[in-house]
């Protein structure tokens, strides 16, 4: 599923805040206004889900406003802003001005109009739209948060990372899987905010996992052909306890062992298919993906690929 950019340099020098508006305007129901219309540099990355948007933007000094017209069409969703870099401030109908800086994040009301203002030569941030229906449970957390800059916690850094993950994967993904994901982001969002006690321990199931299980195999790639590599090397690493870690494998329906033979064997089966590694023989790669024993490691080979490590070469030469 792809996702919608919109860049400032795409357009003509000399129409081009008109035209940057009016893009902005439909999409994001903000008015843009870029301090210097000469110089302004502008480009937004928007992933439109049901139920969920998702978006990274970076911007030279401007101002974005949400009238009352636009916070009528913008739906009653609560969007969370997390700045990266930079400096910027939010001041929303019925509430004061609010600086944003990295380390925070601010629960913007959607349905308010207000004014984000852009400071200096570019900021840049993260920001996650949920409707406020997905909020409900977190009763007079979401309250408290509302129009109000918060640390950035633990639980939010975790809500952070898992949409800034699925942005960035958006475009490689099943669309029944994102339904999946969109579950999991909203679910982070609930335990971030102090939802209730039964709301909590359904997210805690879904998307909190989730989200853990995505880090520790981040790790596992990170860490794929160390020949040391190990269940509780990983969970150190990721401050887990090894028992919880193979449990969230086995709520996949696999086991930390297999994920990561089926990980090892995908990598070599990459080198067995790459004519970089031709002269390389399939002992040597056996071990430079992490396995220590031949027999073992021909044995799963064949059983994922229907093909010896030997064949895949050679079909791989034939190929050229």
């Amino acid at each position: 599923m792809p996702t919608i950019s919109i860049c400032s340099k795409d357009y003509d020098v000399s129409c081009r805040v008109e035209e940057f508006r009016d893009v902005v305007s439909n999409i994001t129901k903000v008015d843009f206004l870029p301090d210097d219309p000469v110089s302004f540099q502008s480009e937004t990355s928007i992933g439109i889900l049901q139920d969920l948007i998702i978006g990274h933007g970076q911007h030279s000094a401007s101002t974005a406003l949400r009238s009352a017209a636009h916070a009528a069409e913008g739906g009653d969703n609560v969007m969370f802003h997390i700045p990266l870099s930079g400096g910027c401030s939010i001041e929303q109908k019925g509430g004061e001005r609010v600086d944003l800086k990295p380390g925070t994040i601010y629960a913007d009301p959607c349905d308010v109009a207000g004014t984000l203002r852009f400071h200096g030569e570019s900021t840049e941030g993260f920001y996650v739209s949920v409707p406020r229906v997905h909020l409900a449970a977190a009763g007079a957390g979401l309250e408290a948060m509302l129009r109000n800059a918060m640390p950035l916690t633990p639980q939010w850094r975790l809500f952070f990372t898992y949409a800034h993950g699925l942005h960035q994967e958006m475009a490689h993904l099943w669309p029944e899987d994102i339904v999946h994901y969109t579950t999991h982001v909203q679910d982070l969002a609930l335990i971030a905010l102090g939802a209730t006690r039964e709301a909590a321990e359904i997210a805690q199931g879904r998307g909190v996992r989730a989200a853990r299980l995505r880090e520790v195999k981040a790790d596992i790639e990170r860490h794929l052909v160390h020949p040391y590599l190990s269940a509780q090397s990983v969970a150190a690493r990721s401050g887990l306890s090894p028992r919880y870690l193979r449990a969230l494998f086995e709520g996949e329906g696999t086991s930390f062992g297999d994920y990561v033979a089926t990980r090892r064997l995908a990598h070599a089966h990459r080198m067995l298919s790459d004519a970089r590694f031709a002269n390389r023989n399939i002992s040597q790669i056996a071990m430079d993906c992490g396995f220590g024993d031949l027999s073992w490691f021909n044995a799963r080979f064949r059983r994922a690929y229907g093909m010896s490590p030997k064949d895949v070469r050679a079909r791989s030469r034939s190929t050229d």
